[in-house]
């Protein structure tokens, strides 16, 4: 009972089985993740070393146990669900605890600078701009969190990685939050591979998180548009040994992005450091809407 009660303490709830048995029934507060996705989908879990309550047959918690030790999870706890009789059964024992349906919580969160743009500006960029659904380009968007919280917040997006793996994965994630995201798999080395809907066209907001392509940054300049907001995330080089990256290459200078976005409004330009103390360089500025050009 105490092993099986530990969920009520545990970051996460998830349920590793099929979608039929967890639909008919299964811990409220609970995330659906097959067994089958979960190899490919550390995009949907919490960062490590979150703590998870693992609900499923004897060998999905196995199999899953040892998989997300070696991520750095905690596992705290299991329930073992069988047969209709087992979950007939903790039912009786616990008769309060349980629902049906699709309902699945969200155990992942986007970047905090696009956190912040959504709680801050969005909604001033919406009527500054009179649009509902901002045009939104994520680039370099790894598993498609910032993504699809911002589809989910009523933003049209698009999203650009060079890795077709992890495309497959942030689509996943797009299907499993019901976001409307248009993937592209495009390396931005490689000239012309840009569909010309999205070369020629002004976005309202582009996103870049533990990404760097300097020669991008200035074409990004011109191709938002009035009034339109940069978010910018990744590390900076401040003199001090990274464990990555170490290509200079993809490390900012202290006050990089300021100066090649110089004439926006500069709003957030701060260095923090995530847990393993890298540094990281938040930037948001936005483009004054007096820029009515494309070429400045």
């Amino acid at each position: 009972m105490q092993q099986a009660t530990r969920f009520e303490q545990a970051d996460g709830i998830l349920d590793l089985r099929d979608a039929t048995a967890y639909q008919h029934c299964h811990l409220g507060g609970a995330t659906h993740l097959p067994f089958s996705d979960l190899f490919e989908s550390l995009n949907q879990l919490p960062p490590p070393p979150a703590s998870l309550f693992l609900v499923g047959d004897k060998q999905q918690i196995e199999g899953a146990s040892l998989f997300l030790d070696t991520k750095d999870y905690q596992i705290i706890g299991s329930m073992v669900l069988d047969s209709a009789q087992q979950l007939a059964a903790w039912q009786r024992i616990l008769p309060t605890h349980w629902q049906s349906g699709r309902e699945s919580r969200a155990l992942w969160q986007p970047s905090d600078v696009v956190q912040c743009f959504v709680a801050d500006y969005l909604a001033d960029l919406q009527a500054c701009l009179g649009v509902q659904r901002p045009l939104v380009l994520d680039i370099g968007c790894g598993g498609g969190r910032d993504a699809v919280y911002l589809a989910k917040q009523g933003c049209h997006v698009s999203a650009i990685d060079k890795e077709a793996r992890v495309l497959k994965r942030a689509k996943q994630l797009a299907q499993a939050s019901g976001a409307q995201v248009k993937f592209i798999g495009c390396d931005l080395a490689v000239a012309d591979c840009l569909p010309q809907d999205v070369k020629g066209r002004a976005f309202d907001v582009f996103v870049g998180v533990r990404y760097l392509n300097r020669p991008l940054l200035s074409q990004l300049k011109k191709q938002l548009a009035p009034g339109g907001y940069i978010l910018w995330q990744t590390f900076i080089d401040l003199g001090e040994e990274l464990s990555s990256p170490k290509n200079p290459n993809f490390l900012l200078q202290a006050g990089e992005l300021a100066q090649v976005f110089s004439g926006f409004e500069v709003i957030v330009d701060k260095i923090t450091r995530i847990k393993d103390g890298r540094p990281l360089n938040t930037f948001i500025a936005r483009k004054p809407l007096s820029d009515q050009s494309n070429d400045k």
